[in-house]
């Protein structure tokens, strides 16, 4: 009895996938390369039928090449969107501090003219008048488009590229932290164009609100991008 259970274990092994000392399931070019289907078959073709190993390992070069190139561009974009975004945020800065009602002129001009009689006018004016930045606002605001384009090009890159075969180290390292920044400078650069709506009605109130969070998102940003260069 005890044979024949040492036969069937014997068998097991022998048909069992994870018998690494199986050198078939290496190439013949180099017996020191895997056949990546065999731990990664949704990666190469369907579970039943995997790929042969001479095109699996073309698959995997493929698909190593066309990430990284993703990945140089995600990394350039977003050197280039960091740019933009200090830029923003510093006309934004300069928007702010001439951020005017739009009708103060106007109203300003009627209070002149007959201050007892048109105090009212003047003070409806200034009521439902909307919030602008005369010197600024225009430029602050193509250039923070600019930057939000730039932004979601750079995010499509590393979201659409493909997934990498062999996973790095667990902990805190250089991908943890620049992955990390992610929960930070996502919600913030998505909620900018609502808060910007905001300025018009509400303004410095509005804007001051778009300033902190404008530049807690740049910072988090400029963390992702120094983990990488220093």
């Amino acid at each position: 009895m005890f044979l024949v259970f040492l036969f069937c274990l014997s068998s097991m092994l022998k048909a069992s996938p994870f018998d690494f000392n199986d050198f078939s399931r290496y190439t013949d070019q180099n017996p020191l390369i895997p056949n990546y289907s065999n731990y990664s078959p949704k990666a190469y073709g369907s579970d039943s039928v995997p790929l042969p190993p001479d095109q699996a390992l073309q698959k995997e070069k493929d698909n190593i090449e066309t990430r990284r190139s993703m990945l140089d561009w995600h990394q350039k974009l977003g050197l280039l969107t960091w740019g933009f975004w200090l830029a923003t945020n510093i006309v934004g800065e300069q928007a702010l501090s001439n951020l005017k009602r739009e009708y103060e002129p106007f109203a300003n001009y009627l209070l002149l003219s007959d201050p007892q009689k048109n105090a009212p006018l003047y003070l409806a004016l200034m009521n439902v008048s909307p919030w602008d930045s005369e010197s600024s606002g225009s430029s602050h605001a193509s250039l923070a488009y600019t930057t939000f384009t730039l932004y979601s090009i750079t995010a499509v890159l590393a979201f659409f590229s493909p997934s990498k075969t062999i996973e790095r180290e667990y902990g805190l390292n250089t991908i943890f932290t620049h992955k990390a920044m992610i929960w930070i400078h996502l919600p913030a650069m998505l909620s900018m164009p609502f808060l910007g709506e905001k300025i018009s009605k509400e303004g410095p109130s509005a804007a001051e609100t778009m300033r902190t969070v404008g530049w807690a998102a740049f910072g988090a940003f400029s963390v992702s991008i120094a983990v990488f260069y220093f």
